[in-house]
């Protein structure tokens, strides 16, 4: 799952991730898939009932050899059904008769799982786009194939952004006449913006801090002084333009460095750490000029400074440094199709394939990509009513890039034939909650539909007497490639948590902890097949292959979308 404020790169209707040349074998179009079935006979209606001859104990030890053989006998036959039933939990079964969320195993979920982990090892800990995402994208690639399915690739380009010296950043003012410096401090105070430039050998520079009143115009920048540190305000970003917009402008007024600071309506917030770069539907852009953000309480502080300069007719001067570097990577994503099914009905179910530089990603997204892929396995020997696209998107950690790079190339039919969009993303974290997305956050155009999509998941957690709770579409994760206003596909999601600091009364719904977030190890190197939660994951799994299959089933989707 994507950081909070990342959105600025797919800019949706709601309010507030290499090897240069991927794997891409030619896979085989068909092959067979091969299933196991178990199945346990309890009785044959055919055959005359066994009447069993009248048994006379003496006393003594006839009878209690006779209780031992009975008792021996039961405990076999309870561990022969245990066995088999638990072995019809944990594998895979091709029951022709099995719904689809009977067919999901946790067994299964799990393998695919420890596949990733082990990628992850050989891959310095990580799936990003730069590290395991490829041999990610082959593993999976390799078992659809074997499924039966048609395997296609989407290939692009992306910038990824590193951070060559971690807390290593500097950023003090100073006054001319006053011998005093002001130290602010990394990461509580000011923050090194990601896809920031560097300083000039990512050394310190010593410039004028020079305020400037909006920033989304060139003209806003009349009188700057030649090589001063840009300071603008970061609320401006919400209301007329974007970073990259300020940034641009700035750096063409030759600005040796850009600050933004948090506005009033922001006070006592952490400093943002926003991605500063332009996307369109086949290119990236970014603007290399070093680049930090403030608490509000910082931008307060330098003001005065500047106020306090002016009043004295000295500068306000600044001594900043960033290390960074920016590169392009050559990533796609993995894409198979059912042949069956309806072609003006498409679903496309979405995980994001990636994970963040810092981990392995099992959790954050794992869990989702092994859902998804479970489902694709289970539905290649189904027939479908609605065609369905299995998607494993790249880049989402870079900020729903591959989302957004499949949506803006969607040609205008291939757009009205996608039905909607179902997005799995961070499906078993420790200190879970159950979050089903509220459709009513979508654009009103898809609405209707969106919270139709959630209905079912409602009724899936209802009809299993698991509680659940509604959270807000907040452009996290992939759906909001889709719920952008100029795509309109309608969307639902469900998700276990990230971040967000799980309350009291949530605990009280869902057990766990309060006050800590719902998955600690989100983001960190500690995100392993460990920090999974077995039992919200075949739940959380199962509620999207009931969805999925009561979708794929409809025999009239779009009726069943718009209905009110």
């Amino acid at each position: 799952m994507a950081e909070d404020g990342q959105k600025q790169a797919v800019k949706s209707s709601c309010t507030e991730r290499g090897e240069k040349d991927p794997l891409l074998p030619s896979h085989a179009t068909s092959a067979t898939h091969n299933t196991m079935s178990w199945e346990w006979t309890t009785s044959n209606n055919n055959l005359p009932p066994i009447r069993p001859a009248p048994v006379r104990f003496r006393e003594g030890s006839s009878k209690r050899l006779c209780c031992l053989v009975l008792t021996a006998v039961g405990l076999l036959l309870v561990a022969v059904v245990g066995v088999t039933l638990g072995v019809s939990l944990w594998i895979r079964s091709s029951t022709a008769t099995e719904s689809l969320p009977q067919a999901i195993k946790i067994g299964n979920l799990m393998e695919h799982l420890k596949e990733l982990q082990a990628i992850a090892l050989l891959h310095n800990n990580s799936r990003s786009v730069e590290k395991g995402y490829n041999a990610s994208a082959e593993m999976v690639m390799t078992k659809l194939a074997n499924a039966g399915y048609n395997v296609t690739t989407q290939p692009f380009s992306v910038f990824v952004y590193e951070d060559l010296a971690p807390n290593n950043a500097i950023f003090y003012a100073s006054l001319a006449s006053v011998n005093f410096q002001w130290k602010f401090l990394q990461g509580s105070e000011y923050a090194v913006l990601r896809y920031s430039g560097s300083t000039p050998g990512g050394q310190v520079i010593n410039a004028t801090l020079q305020p400037v009143s909006g920033g989304c115009s060139m003209d806003d920048f009349s009188g700057f002084l030649n090589g001063s540190v840009a300071l603008l305000d970061y609320d401006e970003v919400f209301v007329n333009c974007s970073l990259f917009d300020m940034a641009s402008n700035a750096k063409a007024a030759n600005a040796s460095a850009v600050v933004w600071g948090r506005g009033p309506s922001q006070a006592g917030i952490v400093p943002p750490t926003s991605r500063v770069y332009r996307i369109t539907a086949n290119s990236m852009y970014t603007v290399d000029i070093p680049m930090l953000g403030t608490t509000y309480e910082v931008r307060t502080t330098l003001l005065s400074l500047w106020k306090i300069a002016t009043d004295k007719n000295v500068t306000l001067d600044v001594q900043l440094k960033t290390y960074t570097s920016v590169t392009s990577v050559y990533t796609y994503n993995v894409l198979a199709t059912t042949n069956s099914g309806n072609d003006n009905a498409m679903i496309v179910v979405g995980s994001h394939l990636d994970s963040v530089s810092a981990g392995p990603g099992i959790n954050d997204n794992g869990s989702g990509v092994s859902a998804n892929l479970e489902m694709a396995l289970q539905v290649a020997t189904r027939t479908v009513r609605n065609k369905v696209r299995f998607a494993f998107w790249s880049a989402e950690e870079l900020g729903l890039l591959g989302s957004y790079h499949y949506v803006m190339n969607l040609t205008p039919e291939e757009k009205n034939n996608t039905a909607l969009n179902l997005n799995y993303d961070m499906m078993a974290s420790p200190n879970f909650v159950r979050g089903v997305y509220n459709g009513s956050g979508a654009p009103d155009a898809i609405s209707t539909q969106s919270r139709n999509i959630q209905s079912l998941f409602e009724k899936n957690f209802r009809d299993n007497k698991l509680q659940y709770e509604i959270w807000p579409f907040n452009g996290r994760s992939d759906y909001g490639s889709f719920i952008l206003p100029d795509i309109n596909i309608p969307a639902g999601s469900i998700a276990t948590g990230a971040d967000p600091v799980k309350t009291i009364d949530e605990r009280t719904n869902f057990g766990g902890f309060a006050n800590t977030i719902f998955d600690p190890c989100y983001h960190t190197v500690c995100d392993t097949i460990e920090n999974i939660n077995q039992a919200v994951f075949i739940e959380m799994a199962t509620a999207a292959a009931y969805v999925l299959e009561q979708l794929m089933m409809k025999e009239d989707l779009a009726g069943f979308l718009m209905s009110s």
